[in-house]
């Protein structure tokens, strides 16, 4: 009678573990195929919606820098009465070049926008490479959550056996079971992560999730060497922020250019024709031209020179400002990623054998009855804590790598 309760319970717990094994067939709720980092990174440059809103500021300030090189209109006048009329046309003459120094001004806007949309590109280059690495790791992850309930699976199922065979305790192959369940559970959770990240992939290449882009690649292959002096020199040449602020210094040199030459006065020239006839009288035929000069006394008020003098100052000081923040981050970039460097280092030394080690001598002795279950399980445990320590660990130092990318201005990340 004994026996045939442990069969029993034999059939009970094999039933729940065949249960467990088909729900992990429907991993894949939509269509997916495979995008490398090259092809994704290109990809997004084309098609992100927020990069390509942005290029539009780059054909509005051309449109306008077009719009400046207009001229001033001509005013054509008529005046009639009863016995006389008048035709005249003026035209206001601008002095002190104010066109010329409109027209400049907005190329210089001009070329700032570019700077400012490049600078864009780069740090969205930038985010959508963090969003890549990121879905490799929810991938790694999902895979050592995946590949623990498929080990604590199969033991489970054995100590099912075991337990019939009498080997082991009851309680013994229900802890088993139960801890299954709850791997089950978490990869449930992780492979809900992992589509949510391969959505964010999608968002940033302008695409709906119809299709879902699974990332290829191995991250092990980033590995860089460098030196602090170089990346610093690098930073001070390639930062488009930096050049930008040096554009902004120039577009508050050509402002206070144009203040100059909107304060001189401009002359306004007039020619008419005039005819007036009375009843009999022979008609009066005259023929005027004259010129006006505005008395421009609010001259006397400095202030909007001042303050583009002041505006000039401000721009230098920011590019200095500018200067200084660049050479703080590419330190601080270049400390933290060689301290993830370290860490990734220090885990390939050992710490991963040296997990799976302990964890299959556990095992080995759970199988012989030197130990119990809750010692393989504090070791299982354990291993799943070292692998994701691990990916999450490759995942900042890939993550440092393009943080100090990023803070000099460079890119040359290829897996």
């Amino acid at each position: 009678m004994k026996m045939n309760l442990r069969y029993s319970i034999l059939l009970v717990l094999l039933m729940a573990g065949a249960v467990c094994i088909p729900s992990l067939a429907q991993v894949r709720k939509y269509p997916q195929q495979d995008i490398s980092f090259t092809e994704y990174l290109n990809r997004v440059g084309k098609s992100n919606l927020g990069y390509l809103a942005e290029r539009l500021n780059v054909s509005i300030a051309d449109a306008e820098t077009v719009a400046q090189k207009v001229l001033p209109d001509p005013e054509l006048e008529f005046e009639a009465g009863s016995d006389n009329f008048s035709l005249g046309l003026s035209y206001s003459l601008e002095l002190g070049n104010k066109r010329g120094s409109r027209i400049r001004l907005a190329r210089s806007r001009a070329e700032l926008e570019k700077l400012l949309l490049e600078q864009g590109f780069q740090d969205l280059r930038a985010d959508a490479a963090d969003l890549f690495f990121e879905a490799i790791l929810q991938r790694e992850l999902l895979g050592v959550q995946n590949r623990s309930y498929q080990y604590m699976l199969q033991l489970s199922q054995s100590d099912s056996l075991r337990y019939a065979a009498g080997e082991i305790t009851e309680n013994d192959a229900r802890q088993s079971k139960l801890e299954a369940m709850t791997l089950l559970n978490t990869v449930y959770t992780q492979e809900a992560a992992y589509q949510s990240a391969l959505v964010m992939l999608n968002r940033y290449m302008g695409a709906t999730a119809d299709t879902l882009n699974i990332p290829l690649g191995d991250w092990e292959e980033l590995s860089r060497d460098f030196a602090l002096a170089e990346l610093i020199s690098a930073g001070l040449d390639n930062r488009i922020d930096l050049l930008a602020a040096q554009k902004s210094t120039e577009v508050s040199t050509r402002e206070y250019k144009l203040t100059r030459a909107e304060r001189r006065p401009d002359i306004g020239l007039s020619a008419s024709y005039e005819r007036d006839w009375h009843g009999f009288l022979p008609p009066a035929r005259s023929a005027i031209g004259g010129v006006s000069v505005p008395l421009k006394f609010s001259n006397t008020n400095k202030g909007a020179i001042k303050a583009a003098k002041l505006r000039i100052t401000q721009s230098e000081v920011r590019e200095r400002d500018m200067e200084l923040q660049i050479q703080a981050e590419i330190h601080q970039a270049w400390y933290n990623y060689e301290a993830e460097k370290k860490k990734v280092f220090q885990y390939k030394a050992g710490v991963l054998e040296d997990s799976r080690k302990v964890l299959d001598g556990m095992v080995y002795k759970y199988k012989r009855g030197e130990t119990n279950i809750l010692d393989v399980l504090v070791a299982q445990r354990t291993y799943n804590e070292v692998q994701q320590g691990y990916l999450e660990t490759m995942k900042g130092y890939v993550a440092s790598l393009v943080e100090l990318e990023r803070a000099c201005g460079i890119w040359d990340i290829c897996f």
